[in-house]
């Protein structure tokens, strides 16, 4: 991070779950088999920006207070979020404990990095990022920082193109020209998640009532237009007693570093950049399948064939890609879309190196995908027994993978600033994975956010555009 760049932490506190007319008092929920399959993966961790025309005072006075107080409502409803992942005795499955005490780190900090470009979907580097997420405490589940961005410095020729900006002289700079500038920028909301408590869907469910209960400044309706969320494990069934499998699996690989092969984060150089593709791209990548293809299958396709063929020379005869596919309509009996876990099912997909790096490279790409996902209108549980596995194996050989779905609806968690302006998914970079939401800007379109050492995101951009610009 540049010296520029500083962080200074204001408070470090506990928020503990509001009191409830039914107490918790102390209970144990347990992991299912669909949570065990990533109790061994790095935390989520999302960041959320939100322009804010107010000034750090005022956020600390008057934002914050709301900021915790709303937490502390929400939390009483996602009360497992605050408790801790405690691993029993041998073959019996880890669980949550929860009590009536428990409650989840909170950092607030001040950043002099530029919130316009951290914001933006250029290429930024990715340690810049970091500081603006605290890491997850032992046997935790949630932790949440909460930072007020102000602009760093910039030389004197382009403030003064923006008149309307307060600045002073930076007594501290020895360098003639710079300022510090007082803009009132933005606040970024950041949140580490222990993967084994939530998918994407139950992650987004608590997401929404947080900023709900801090935009109208209670949990009283309008909040009875998100329902509340369900814990019962006994709506996961689990005829092929997967729990037993998954648990021998991960106790036999316990020494096996295979999910270690996906985590780029401590390469350096390391960038993080954004891809927009909207309808009429989508539509041109479309033309090129020899079968109609949904979005989901084209941009990953494309942004597939851009990284195999921007990471160069391999002598692996086949390319692997990874995604999940939601489970909670495919059970029987179906389970409610409140249910708060992990409820998704694991999808590989494998295509020969020379297609993927071809002239039809997406297309072929995205063909490859589509026939998987028409695959589960079957089931999705042909083969689920070595779902652990086949996670580390395509982790062994860098697969590339996806994180977050356009179907979350990200880019609706409104705090009472509006829909943010900016989400970034940080953790892609200790997960081999690509991002992916839906288009805050261009109606219908799909955002993709992926991490990449410098010269390789120059390769991946290069091969992405022309990907995209290809005649038919």
């Amino acid at each position: 991070m540049s010296p520029f760049h500083k962080l200074k932490v204001v408070e470090n506190c506990r928020v503990a779950a509001a009191a409830s007319s039914s107490p918790t008092l102390c209970a144990s929920i347990p992991l299912t088999y669909f949570d065990l399959l990533f109790l061994n993966f790095p935390p989520v961790q999302r960041l959320f920006f939100y322009d804010l025309p107010v000034t750090k005072s005022h956020f600390l006075d008057s934002e914050l207070p709301n900021l915790k107080h709303s937490l502390s409502l929400a939390l009483r409803r996602f009360y497992p979020l605050a408790g801790s992942l405690i691993f029993p005795a041998e073959e019996k499955s880890p669980e949550i404990l929860c009590s009536d005490s428990d409650s989840i780190s909170l950092t607030v900090a001040v950043s002099s990095d530029d919130f316009q470009e951290l914001s933006a979907n250029h290429a930024r580097a990715a340690e810049r990022f970091r500081p603006l997420l605290q890491p997850l405490p032992a046997a935790a589940l949630l932790s949440v920082q909460v930072g007020v961005l102000v602009e760093t410095l910039k030389r004197i020729a382009a403030v003064l193109k923006k008149t309307d900006w307060n600045f002073s002289v930076d007594p501290c700079s020895q360098q003639a020209g710079w300022v510090t500038l007082f803009a009132k920028a933005g606040i970024v909301i950041g949140t580490t998640v222990h993967h084994a408590a939530a998918d994407g869907s139950s992650y987004t469910h608590f997401m929404e009532t947080w900023a709900l209960i801090a935009k109208v400044g209670s949990d009283q309706p309008p909040l009875s237009l998100l329902p509340p969320p369900l814990f019962h494990r006994t709506l996961i069934s689990d005829a092929k007693d997967l729990t037993t499998t998954f648990l021998k699996d991960i106790e036999n690989l316990k020494s096996d570093d295979s999910l270690d092969k996906w985590d780029i984060s401590t390469r350096p150089n390391l960038v993080r950049a954004t891809f927009v593709l909207g309808p009429d791209e989508l539509h041109r990548l479309g033309q090129r399948t020899a079968t109609k293809c949904s979005p989901f299958a084209l941009a990953c396709g494309l942004v597939w064939a851009s990284l195999a063929r921007a990471r160069g020379g391999t002598s692996a005869k086949k390319e692997r890609f990874g995604f999940v596919t939601g489970c909670r309509a495919r059970l029987r009996p179906a389970v409610p879309n409140a249910y708060f876990g992990n409820c998704l099912g694991i999808c590989c997909v494998e295509i020969k190196r020379e297609e993927l790096i071809g002239r039809r490279g997406a297309a072929a790409g995205a063909e490859a995908i589509w026939v998987v996902i028409k695959g589960l209108e079957k089931g999705v549980f042909e083969g689920a027994e070595r779902w652990i596995r086949a996670v580390r194996e395509y982790a062994a050989s860098r697969a590339l993978t996806v994180a977050g779905s356009p179907k979350l609806g990200i880019y609706g968690v409104d705090f009472g600033w509006g829909r943010p302006r900016k989400v970034e998914l940080v953790s892609v970079e200790r997960t081999g994975a690509m991002s992916l939401a839906e288009s805050r800007e261009v109606e219908g379109g799909l955002e993709i956010g992926i991490a990449l050492p410098a010269n390789e995101m120059e390769d991946f951009v290069a091969c992405f555009v022309a990907g995209v610009a290809e005649d038919e």
